[in-house]
C-alpha cells in the first residue's frame, strides 16, 4: 500500500466526519468494525482511518468499501509517538466531528490530541488488562501514564460487563465515563450458510469426530490445553470415534505448536487447515467447536457457533462466560485440560446437537449486531451533540 493515501471516492455533504484510530486492525477489532460500520447509513458518515501499512488494513478497507473511507497509513509497527503525531496532524489540519479509537494503545495515542483540539473521543475497548502487563521495571509508570491518558477520553465503551469490570479494577476513577455495548454478529451470514463437507474434502470416514479450533495460536486462546485434552482422551480413554482437531487459526506460534505435536506423537489427531473467509460454512461442517480461552473481552466466535447450531465446549474465562451464559454450551474450567477432556468426551458420547439447533432462534435474537450498531451510532450522535450519554 505504501504511504500513499487511499480513498474510496464517495463524498456526502453533511456527513459526520469520524477519525478512526486503529493500532491493530486484526481479528475481533477488524470484524467489529465491519459488522458495526456497515450498518451505519452510508450517506451520514465519512471515515478517515489511521492504521498500519499491513495486509489486514487492506482487508478492512475492502470490508468497508462502498462508503466514504480515506486511509492515512502509518508504518507497519508504529510507535506510540508516531501514532500520536499522526492523529495530532489530522486533527489540526482537517475538521472532524468525533474520534473513534479501537483498543487501549489507539485510545492512549489519540487521547491528548483529541482533548487539545476539543474533538469528542470515543474509545472502544476490545481486550482485558492483566497485572503482568504492569509488573516489569517501568510497570507503575506505564500504569500511571495510561490512567492519565484515558482520563482525557470522553467515553469508554467496553464490549462486555466482564471487560468493563476488569477495566475499572485498574482505573476506578473513570467509572462515570464508562458504558457497555456488547458485541454482535451478522446473523444472516451464519443462518443462511451452507455447511462445508469437510469429511469429503479431507477423504475422511464417519469414524472421525471433527473438532474445530478457530483461534489464533497464542497463549490466550488455550490451544495447548486442547492438545493436552486430546492427548488424555486418545491415550487413556476408549473412544468410539477418532478425534481429529481441524485448526483454522493463524499467526501467533503456529510453527511451535506443530513442532510440539510432532514431539508428542499427536500429528494424526490435528490437521491445520488453510485460512478461509467462510467461517460459517466451516462451523456448520464440524461436529464440535472447542474454545479453551484463558481470557477474552467479548468473543464473536461463540456467538457465531451458537447461531449456526453447532455444539460448543467453552471455558468459563472472563468475557467468554458472559457470552455463553444461559446457552446449551458445555462450560468447563479455564486452564483445566482434564475438565476440557471431559467436556469433549461428553459431547462425543452423547449427542447434544438438537439442543443447539433448538437454541438457534434465541441466539439470533441475542447476538444480532444491528441493535448494537444502532446503540453505537446513537452514542456517537449524542457525543457530537454534547448530550448526556446515560
Amino acid at each position: 500500500m505504501g504511504k500513499k493515501m487511499v480513498k474510496k471516492r464517495l463524498k456526502f455533504s453533511g456527513a459526520m466526519r469520524v477519525l478512526l484510530v486503529v493500532r491493530w486492525p486484526v481479528g475481533g477489532i477488524r470484524t467489529f468494525m465491519r459488522y458495526v460500520y456497515l450498518r451505519f447509513p452510508v450517506e451520514s458518515f465519512s471515515f478517515t482511518l489511521i492504521a498500519p501499512d499491513l495486509p489486514e488494513t487492506k482487508v478492512l478497507l475492502d470490508d468497508l468499501s462502498g462508503g466514504d473511507v480515506t486511509l492515512i497509513p502509518v508504518s507497519s509497527n508504529p510507535s506510540v509517538v508516531e501514532l500520536c503525531w499522526t492523529v495530532t496532524k489530522q486533527l489540526l489540519h482537517a475538521k472532524f466531528d468525533i474520534v473513534h479509537s479501537h483498543g487501549f494503545t489507539s485510545g492512549v495515542c489519540a487521547a491528548l490530541p483529541a482533548r487539545l483540539t476539543r474533538v469528542p473521543h470515543l474509545l472502544t475497548s476490545h481486550d482485558v488488562l492483566q497485572e503482568k502487563q504492569f509488573s516489569h521495571k517501568f510497570g507503575k509508570l506505564k500504569r500511571r501514564y495510561i490512567g492519565i491518558a484515558i482520563s482525557f477520553i470522553d467515553t469508554i465503551q467496553s464490549v462486555s460487563h466482564d471487560a468493563q469490570k476488569n477495566l475499572l479494577e485498574f482505573f476506578p476513577r473513570i467509572h462515570e465515563r464508562c458504558l457497555v455495548i456488547s458485541n454482535g454478529i451478522e446473523i444472516e451470514r451464519f443462518q443462511q450458510a451452507e455447511p462445508r463437507n469437510l469429511r469429503k474434502e479431507l477423504f475422511l470416514s464417519d469414524e472421525y469426530f471433527l473438532i474445530g479450533f478457530l483461534g489464533r495460536f497464542m497463549r490466550q486462546k488455550g490451544f495447548n490445553h486442547l492438545v493436552d485434552a486430546v492427548e488424555q482422551l486418545t491415550r487413556h480413554q476408549n473412544l468410539k470415534k477418532i478425534l481429529l482437531v481441524l485448526a483454522f487459526g493463524e499467526g501467533g506460534f503456529i510453527r511451535e505448536e506443530r513442532a510440539a505435536l510432532r514431539q508428542r506423537g499427536l500429528e494424526g489427531n490435528f490437521y491445520f487447515m488453510p485460512f478461509t473467509p467462510n467461517v460459517a460454512g466451516v462451523i456448520k461442517g464440524l461436529d464440535l467447536v472447542v474454545m479453551p480461552s484463558l481470557w477474552e473481552a467479548c468473543p464473536l466466535l461463540p456467538m457465531e457457533v451458537l447461531t449456526c447450531g453447532t455444539p460448543l465446549v467453552a471455558s468459563n474465562c472472563t468475557g467468554l462466560r458472559e457470552v455463553v451464559q444461559g446457552t446449551p454450551t458445555v462450560v468447563v474450567e479455564a486452564g483445566n485440560s482434564s475438565a476440557l477432556a471431559t467436556g469433549i468426551k461428553d459431547c462425543l458420547e452423547e449427542s447434544r446437537l438438537q439442543q443447539f439447533i433448538d437454541y438457534i432462534p434465541k441466539a439470533a435474537q441475542r447476538y444480532n449486531v444491528q441493535p448494537k450498531a444502532d446503540m453505537i451510532r446513537d452514542l456517537m450522535n449524542k457525543m457530537v451533540s454534547k448530550m448526556p450519554i446515560n
